[in-house]
């Protein structure tokens, strides 16, 4: 990870995402544009958090392992999101609770801990676009708990029904170990699952690449129209 010295990129990041409309001058001065490489670490879990971040561009596998060794997948964050808003209000000595890895080349927005603390928790602007956040992520994580008890297929399709509402008809599907791991599946039940959208033509499957082909089809399937 490094900072990218590029004070017009950096504000064309806060205006795109309205920043400005809830951080403070002190916080929006404060705010350090860093780069991530694929395949970097942003934060490790069990570290000291030091920053609150806002990825403004990429994406970001959110991730953990438990003490039995056991992977476990939260989620695929794309911009906007902010990432260590949990830590902000942790009693445990602000330690990360999760790991952060970029998928992709990304772009974030740092702001330090320290400015937070001394010039934010009182602000009523910065406290509503906190909540704002954690109320995002509640649901999203609501949605892929509800989940749970239903078939591989069943999650696998509300996963891409819902991933066509976000980015289109046509994107890049994440690591098939990691995907599966976010919805409590096998690879294998996985693969599984996806050759069968395929051999219904609910989908198009080539490498990484997925493209539905009939997203009322697939909307049918997962029971949500």
């Amino acid at each position: 990870m490094k900072v990218v010295n590029n004070e017009k990129k950096r504000n064309a990041f806060i205006l795109k995402h309205q920043l400005d409309t809830y951080l403070s001058d002190t916080l929006l001065s404060s705010l350090r544009l860093m780069e991530v490489k694929t395949g970097e670490y942003l934060i490790t879990q069990n570290c000291q958090a030091t920053h609150l971040y806002c990825l403004v561009e990429g994406k970001l596998q959110i991730e953990r392992y438990e003490i039995n060794g056991e992977h476990v997948v939260f989620s695929f964050e794309q911009a906007f999101c902010v990432i260590g808003d949990l830590e902000l209000f942790s009693t445990k000595d602000e330690m990360i609770f999760s790991t952060v890895q970029a998928l992709v080349p990304s772009y974030l927005l740092a702001l330090p801990l320290s400015i937070i603390r001394q010039k934010a928790l009182q602000d009523a602007n910065f406290l509503t676009f906190i909540c704002q956040q954690l109320s995002q992520k509640l649901y999203q994580s609501s949605l892929r708990h509800s989940q749970s008890p239903y078939s591989s297929e069943f999650k696998l399709r509300r996963y891409l029904f819902f991933k066509t509402q976000q980015e289109g008809v046509s994107f890049q599907l994440e690591k098939r170990d990691s995907l599966a791991a976010m919805l409590g599946i096998s690879t294998r039940q996985l693969n599984r699952a996806l050759a069968h959208l395929v051999s219904i033509k609910a989908i198009k499957l080539k490498s990484k690449s997925i493209t539905v082909l009939d997203e009322e089809l697939l909307s049918q399937l997962n029971g949500l129209v």
